[in-house]
């Protein structure tokens, strides 16, 4: 597990450099200068705590791992995002980084959201794939099937019909996992190829002016929420069947 970004910046070089002078200066004649040193090391540290990039690498090496069916899938999304903060951060236009930064945030929105849905997703795939090996609901609804046909006893043909019926719900609800689990793989795929449309997009605004891009902006902003979008429906399908 890596620092925190506070935890970095009281570490950085100059940081501790600047602590050090401060201490200095408060056992020496001009011991007046230390509560003011101090006071710009706490600014130097909290500037470099709030990096951005800092920030966001911190937050990738510290996720929970994701089944590997989404985890691939969502690296890349990660890795998309971070192309377009590279590239406005190397570049030299204030006016081109600020047009582009409603694309950046809501695109940090939607990688956040994949990534809490994924967990989520991941837990139950864990469980699917538990059920598929210990589960063997075709055998055992043949035989239940078999025991309905073979016994003539009221009561216990009841009792085998009951079990029938559960091990049928249980198999068909196993069933319906499995397609949300494929749909949601299938989505985050989807959503990959319509994030990569809007990474090239952004990469092509290098080199032009913040008002030359500004009309391109919103429909890049229409792509991410349409994938947001189709993930809250996937928030939904999980809400309800948490709630059956």
């Amino acid at each position: 597990m890596s620092r925190s970004p506070l935890l970095t910046a009281l570490f950085h070089p100059i940081n501790l450099f600047m602590l050090a002078l401060t201490a200095a200066a408060g056992l020496c004649s001009a011991w007046w200068l230390a509560p003011f040193g101090f006071v710009f090391w706490l600014i130097m540290v909290f500037s470099i705590a709030r990096d951005p990039g800092l920030q966001m690498t911190f937050n990738r090496q510290n996720r929970q791992p994701l089944a590997q069916r989404f985890q691939i899938r969502f690296d890349r999304l990660d890795r998309a995002r971070f192309s377009i903060f590279n590239a406005m951060a190397q570049s030299n236009n204030p006016g081109l980084q600020k047009t582009v930064e409603t694309v950046q945030t809501a695109l940090d929105e939607l990688v956040e959201h994949a990534y809490l849905l994924s967990l989520r997703m991941t837990a139950m795939d864990n469980n699917f794939s538990i059920q598929q090996v210990t589960s063997n609901f075709d055998d055992e609804i043949t035989k239940m099937q078999k025991s309905i046909s073979e016994n003539s006893d009221p009561a216990s043909r009841k009792e085998y019909e009951a079990t029938l019926q559960s091990l049928q719900a249980r198999q068909a609800q196993l069933k319906a996992v499995g397609a949300l689990l494929s749909r949601f793989e299938a989505q985050l795929t989807g959503t990959n190829s319509a994030v990569d449309g809007v990474v090239t997009s952004v990469v092509s605004f290098q080199g032009r002016d913040g008002k030359q891009v500004e009309g391109k902006i919103p429909a890049l902003l229409e792509i991410i929420q349409t994938e947001q979008s189709e993930l809250k429906q996937f928030d939904d399908e999980l809400e309800k069947s948490q709630s059956i």
